[in-house]
């Protein structure tokens, strides 16, 4: 996912050091502001506005347990702070990237939405480099807070995922978005998301598959280069379908 919102390289893939998949376990990614729609006077999308109000430990809503569960485990104040009252901004998912970048400083690498990139060269392979963005996370609560502003943009109410997945489906096809015909059952065995049971290789070669089918929308490469075929129009309403399918029905 290149840097924040449609340009692009939201690819699904760890590869040659510059991809890590961050939000694959909630839904499909989206930079702050792009998926949920025009943010309010209060700064917060239309989804995250509409969350029930609640402040921990009594979380309340459609996603109670899951906000529960990551304000639980969060280890920082930052994490915590953004958590406890069911909604997370813009600028809260700036506050985590800010110091998830902090901590990747000192090894030449910086977290995007959705992409990890190597600024300077380093002696650090593709694995070490995707450990130490972990490492991070699990230090600053990024995937904490990233799980639940994704989960928020695409899904607010929390709908059944097998829903959610089919009214992708439904807006990609519409909209002429899907690279070649495929059915809504193969499509479903595309997508990585309720990919639970898996193991690490069957996950990878399915975001393999997922990446190369979707390349179209794709603005860079593995390797960090110019995609050729990309398709800036498209991959904008792509982009739209992947993160507001519901309300766009």
């Amino acid at each position: 996912m290149n840097t924040n919102g449609y340009g692009g390289v939201a690819q699904r893939m760890i590869a040659a050091g510059v991809l890590v998949p961050l939000c694959l376990a909630m839904a499909a990614c989206s930079g702050p502001g792009q998926g949920g729609g025009a943010a309010n006077t209060e700064g917060k999308t239309p989804s995250n506005a509409a969350a029930t109000v609640c402040k921990a430990p009594d979380f309340q809503g459609p996603y109670a347990a899951e906000f529960k569960l990551n304000w639980e485990q969060s280890k920082t104040e930052l994490g915590k702070r953004i958590l406890e009252d069911c909604r997370v901004t813009d600028a809260e998912l700036t506050e985590v990237f800010d110091a998830q970048n902090k901590c990747l400083a000192p090894y030449g690498l910086v977290s995007t939405k959705g992409q990890l990139s190597q600024v300077r060269a380093s002696s650090l392979s593709e694995d070490e480099m995707n450990q130490k963005n972990a490492e991070c996370a699990v230090e600053t609560d990024l995937w904490n807070v990233e799980s639940m502003y994704d989960a928020l943009q695409s899904n607010p109410n929390n709908v059944d995922a097998g829903a959610r997945q089919r009214a992708i489906y439904q807006c990609l096809k519409q909209r002429d978005l899907l690279p070649k015909p495929i059915t809504e059952q193969e499509f479903l065995d595309l997508e990585v998301t309720g990919a639970e049971g898996l193991s690490e290789e069957q996950i990878v070669e399915k975001t393999r598959k997922w990446n190369e089918f979707y390349r179209v929308y794709m603005e860079r490469n593995d390797d960090g280069s110019p995609n050729p075929d990309y398709d800036a129009g498209k991959a904008k309403q792509f982009w739209e379908c992947q993160t507001d399918a519901l309300s766009q029905q």
